[in-house]
């Protein structure tokens, strides 16, 4: 099954960051290429990030930030801090929120804030207590919580006197705070991972375990599986919580498009949802694909490949390696 949500991504023209060891440097230089593996954006950048609702954040060699286009042309000039990424049409940077355009849509005022989801973020003005602003900017749900992660399926995560439980867009504590753990994760597909008892499962949105406790960790649910792991390998279960595939990996990521990276007695490749390799276990890492393309590394030399395994591009011994987003990063459905 392909999720309806990555699609979207497909329309538009991606750009991939790519690193180039700076000389003289400790650091890399940043630049771009496309699907095709051509460099579309030369090394200049001193950092870069993935496109975002059609955006790359980018660090000139002043050390402000600004923002690309799917060409590579820098469309939101560089007057700000830091990397940022937009969601749901806003991107949290220096404190506030911009739109598309550059505009501030919400001043700077915050210590910490987090990236817009089903129209709210979580923020914090003093950096220990956070809540949630609607996109005016107005606290919503009050600053009372140590943590909070992002909406899903109309509830989000916090944390509260180190226990996680969900709130809905009023602020309601549907599900208790009963949950263990450094964090809990956001809704997907309609449920999501949680730990009571030092052992990890998935409830649905009444609070419910659909797949009961037992694991010691999980990831994310996408394209209808999500990798779990007992006794220190990882499987995969679906969406009912049936094994789909037994524990024997040392490493299992969640799915793109039918493929995701997968490690056993120490390479990488990518497996198929039933476990098989549709690519082979020939690297030392490999990073989930982002649209067409995965980052995979072979000791200090990393590439961009496509789905059939060939790569498109190579970067310099020693270059850092440019990660993708990670699925929790992504819309949740």
């Amino acid at each position: 099954m392909v999720s309806a949500l990555i699609k979207p991504f497909h329309v538009q023209r991606m750009l991939y960051p790519i690193s180039v060891p700076k000389p003289g440097s400790a650091g890399d230089l940043i630049g771009f290429i496309d699907g095709l593996g051509r460099i579309v954006t030369e090394p200049v950048y001193l950092a870069g990030s993935h496109l975002h609702e059609g955006k790359a954040s980018v660090v000139d060699a002043s050390a402000k930030s600004g923002f690309l286009d799917h060409t590579g042309t820098l469309v939101i000039a560089s007057c700000f801090q830091g990397l940022g990424k937009f969601k749901n049409g806003l991107c949290s940077i220096d404190g506030g929120f911009i739109g598309h355009s550059g505009e501030w849509v919400i001043e700077p005022r915050f210590a910490v804030a987090g990236s817009f989801s089903e129209g709210l973020a979580a923020v914090s003005t003093d950096g220990e207590t956070f809540g949630f602003v609607d996109a005016t900017g107005d606290f919503v749900i009050h600053p009372e919580f140590q943590q909070c992660r992002q909406f899903g399926s109309g509830l989000a995560p916090v944390c509260r006197d180190g226990r996680w439980g969900y709130v809905d867009h009023g602020g309601v504590m549907t599900i208790p705070l009963v949950f263990e753990g450094t964090h809990a994760q956001c809704f997907r597909y309609g449920v999501a991972g949680v730990q009571l008892d030092g052992h990890w499962g998935f409830i649905d949105q009444h609070g419910s375990f659909v797949v009961k406790p037992k694991y010691d960790d999980v990831k994310f649910f996408s394209e209808g599986y999500a990798p779990v792991q007992l006794n220190k390998k990882w499987g995969l279960i679906n969406i009912d919580g049936q094994q789909v595939v037994d524990h024997r990996f040392d490493e299992l990521r969640e799915f793109d498009e039918g493929l995701a990276p997968a490690k056993v007695d120490g390479k990488a490749g990518f497996v198929s949802s039933d476990g098989s390799w549709v690519i082979q276990p020939l690297f030392d890492k490999c990073y989930r694909f982002w649209c067409g393309l995965a980052v995979v590394r072979v000791g200090n030399v990393y590439k961009y490949i496509r789905r059939s395994g060939e790569a498109v591009w190579t970067s310099e011994p020693g270059a850092g390696v440019q990660t993708p987003p990670l699925v929790g990063d992504w819309p949740a459905p």
